[in-house]
């Protein structure tokens, strides 16, 4: 339309040495200048319906990135448990010989005695109360479906949070008995992994 006015100035100013050149406000209140050209239904939908499609598109794109990254995150930390659990699994048997032999000198200097039996027996039951042999034990095995559901994908959320809560309970059961220095800092850094991976969990359908 611009270019069909200037047009027509050009040609009416060489037949008409008087006419003026149109202005600005001229060009704009003239007729279908500003006006948007009309579209019929059939068009108007195939555009939107067009538009809808690419935008749902770059939301399952973006929600696929965003899933990724969140899946990598999970991973790397399940494998920084996992070798913390490794790391643990050689020290327990040390760890409660040593308690065990102090158990053993306190009880003696207490009892005042040789009674090897009712040493024994306190022995064992504060050795049951020490072991974390299957606090670990499950802890690979809640690592493990955690590996699973993560390669598996799809709605995971509930899933993974219920796992959470019980990789979250073996490592403070870990934590509460263990008779180790390093054990405990272990676990409290296991902790604070699973702490990372509940929060990001949350964004998990």
């Amino acid at each position: 339309m611009l270019q069909q006015l200037a047009l027509w100035s050009i040609q009416v100013r060489e037949k008409l040495a008087d006419a003026r050149e149109l202005s600005v406000n001229d060009v704009l209140r003239w007729s279908g200048v500003l006006e948007s050209p009309v579209l019929s239904a059939e068009t108007l939908h195939a555009t939107l319906h067009t538009l809808l499609g690419k935008a749902l598109q770059d939301f399952a794109a973006a929600r696929r990135r965003e899933g990724e990254k969140l899946k990598t995150f999970l991973l790397e930390r399940v494998t920084q448990i996992e070798a913390l659990r490794m790391a643990v699994a050689p020290r327990v048997p040390a760890a409660i010989a040593a308690y065990e032999a102090r158990l053993r000198t306190r009880l003696l200097e207490a009892l005042g005695s040789e009674d090897d039996e009712r040493v024994r027996q306190e022995i064992t039951l504060y050795a049951s109360k020490i072991d974390v042999d299957e606090e670990l034990s499950r802890l690979q095995t809640h690592l493990a479906e955690v590996r699973r559901v993560l390669e598996k994908g799809g709605a995971a959320g509930k899933r993974l949070d219920f796992l959470m809560q019980e990789l979250h309970r073996e490592a403070n059961t870990l934590g509460s008995k263990s008779v180790d220095a390093e054990v405990s800092r272990s676990a409290m850094e296991m902790k604070i992994l699973i702490e990372q991976m509940r929060e990001q969990v949350q964004n998990i359908e």
